[in-house]
């Protein structure tokens, strides 16, 4: 069997509309398939729908939207495509003035956006940066993969992963040495083990990997003095998120395990007070 095209992709969607279409009464006259306002009016009603229930449950609509964009990109065969959660470096000019820098040339997507004159923007976090830095297509390629690294606290698999649970070590490290204490073995341990993971898949120097997280370790740290507290976080979600979920923080479930059997929504919409063009009985 054939992997699925663009234009079968399409049809998805088409289908998708007509399911939505059939939830409204009076509504046989509407052909999304042939007629470009109905399509339009469609679209929109459907995006309004899926407004709320992002809402409804919690998640980042923009978030998910960029993510859809980045596959989006990949799926109509765009070169330049990279899906959110990706190892991309910088290559060309880009590179070599971050090397010249002291920068890091590699990172993670975290966000796409394409302007209204469809220029295409990816958002790449960078070892140690607290903003993300937008970056052209013709500016970044794929990286080589994070080698997986073992520690206490799981495999890892993704730089993001990486950084963050030795943000989170180090930061033990550091209140037990205020406090008087021996830092715990474990954490001697991944510190080493994360260190070196990072600094191996930078291609940078170890000094520079470390300097480069020292503003976020003392952010951790005062945070914990102020909660006056020396244990270690619980829970500590980053060894169970997927790459991408660590990048936008807010990825939606499957549809499957968000609606519960013979749960339906209303066809009724009669009692809404939104207005629009055609008659959706809204």
């Amino acid at each position: 069997m054939t992997e699925a095209g663009a234009e079968e992709f399409a049809e998805f969607g088409a289908a998708a509309l007509d399911a939505f279409q059939a939830l409204f009464e009076q509504t046989e006259h509407l052909d999304h398939r042939t007629n470009s306002q109905d399509a339009r009016e469609l679209l929109s009603e459907l995006l309004v729908d899926l407004m709320h229930y992002a809402e409804r449950r919690g998640l980042e609509f923009n978030d998910i939207v960029a993510q859809a964009q980045a596959y989006y990109e990949i799926e109509r065969g765009n070169p330049n495509g990279f899906a959110i959660g990706s190892s991309v470096q910088l290559e060309g000019p880009a590179a070599h003035e971050a090397v010249l820098l002291g920068q890091p040339t590699r990172g993670s997507i975290t966000g796409v956006y394409v302007s209204p004159q469809n220029q295409t923007e990816y958002y790449v976090h960078f070892l140690g940066q607290t903003t993300n830095q937008a970056v052209l297509p013709a500016d970044l390629e794929p990286a080589p993969p994070f080698p997986a690294t073992s520690t206490n606290q799981g495999v890892v698999h993704d730089p993001l992963k990486a950084e963050q649970l030795l943000v989170e070590t180090a930061t033990r490290i550091a209140l037990a040495d205020v406090h008087g204490r021996q830092p715990a073995p474990d954490d001697l341990h991944d510190h080493r083990t994360l260190v070196d993971a990072l600094t191996t898949w930078n291609d940078m120097h170890e000094r520079n990997v470390t300097d480069l997280l020292l503003s976020r370790v003392a952010e951790h740290l005062g945070t914990a003095e102020a909660d006056t507290t020396t244990k270690a976080p619980s829970p500590v979600p980053t060894a169970r998120l997927t790459p991408g979920q660590l990048a936008a923080q807010a990825f939606p479930v499957p549809l499957a395990d968000g609606i519960t059997n013979g749960q339906k929504p209303a066809t009724d919409r009669t009692s809404q007070t939104r207005q629009t063009p055609h008659s959706l009985g809204r």
